[in-house]
């Protein structure tokens, strides 16, 4: 059987493969979050700011909603107020709002609605920044995040077995008469729930991101010129050699590599 974390990264892998997840879902991620991963574990490390290390960003590019429910497994049906519908329990006749049911064990419903992407610009000034970073602290497991994905509101419920079932209090936008599967992200709690494993509800929230890291091929060969690092002084007694700055602007692509979500550790 699958855990949630195993259940939610497979779900969202169709749209969003190559991006790492933020996990648990109520943490928040920034750009310029610095990761340290070693040992198969991702422990925070600062922020590149903290670092010293500046960088610009860009204005946030609106992406589409994301909806997502396995094999269509997920059926949803609405409750308006003053009635009462088959199987639910845990709502009250006046409460509006909706039952989800799961057909299939190992099933997700995810909801992630306004969904806005913000990078880190002028990658050559990060590189060098990234160089300057890691040739003082002499440590190439450090991971920088450059890209984020926020959502205003988003509903993720994965079921355990078959006939999980979730029953959500939901609250109309003034002057609403129809609801859409979307409408359960945001304005919903979770009234009720079985056979569930994830269930979460949250509003902004940062469900994905992409880090990068120096090249482990081109750090090896910076070890190997420059010598094994001294305490407290990185590689050397020295400021960073100007000619590694200079191939860090000229060639970011050439120093820095993004990593791939299956590098992440879960």
């Amino acid at each position: 059987m699958k855990d949630s974390y195993e259940s939610y990264r497979d779900a969202v892998n169709d749209v969003w493969r190559g991006w790492w997840i933020t996990w648990p879902l109520s943490e928040r991620v920034t750009l310029g979050d610095v990761f340290h991963n070693a040992d198969g574990r991702i422990r925070p490390a600062g922020t590149l700011t903290d670092a010293g290390v500046a960088f610009d960003t860009r204005a946030g590019t609106p992406r589409n909603d994301y909806l997502y429910d396995t094999q269509g497994s997920a059926s949803v049906q609405f409750k308006t107020a003053g009635t009462a519908i088959d199987g639910v329990t845990a709502l009250a006749v006046a409460d509006f709002g909706a039952l989800v049911t799961f057909a299939k064990s190992n099933s997700s419903l995810i909801i992630y609605r306004e969904l806005v992407e913000t990078g880190v610009t002028n990658e050559p000034a990060l590189a060098a920044e990234l160089v300057r970073l890691t040739w003082e602290k002499w440590d190439d497991s450090l991971h920088a995040v450059t890209h984020v994905v926020s959502a205003a509101s988003g509903t993720v419920l994965t079921s355990v077995g078959s006939s999980a079932s979730a029953e959500l209090r939901l609250q109309a936008a003034a002057g609403q008469t129809q609801l859409a599967v979307a409408d359960l992200a945001g304005r919903a709690s979770l009234a009720g729930s079985r056979g569930l494993g994830l269930q979460w509800i949250g509003v902004d929230s940062t469900p994905f991101f992409r880090v990068v890291r120096l090249r482990k091929g081109w750090f090896g060969k910076v070890k190997k010129d420059y010598g094994a690092p001294q305490p407290g002084r990185g590689a050397a007694p020295l400021p960073v050699p100007p000619i590694l700055l200079e191939e860090a602007q000229d060639d970011p692509a050439g120093v820095l590599e993004t990593v791939t979500s299956e590098e992440q550790p879960s």
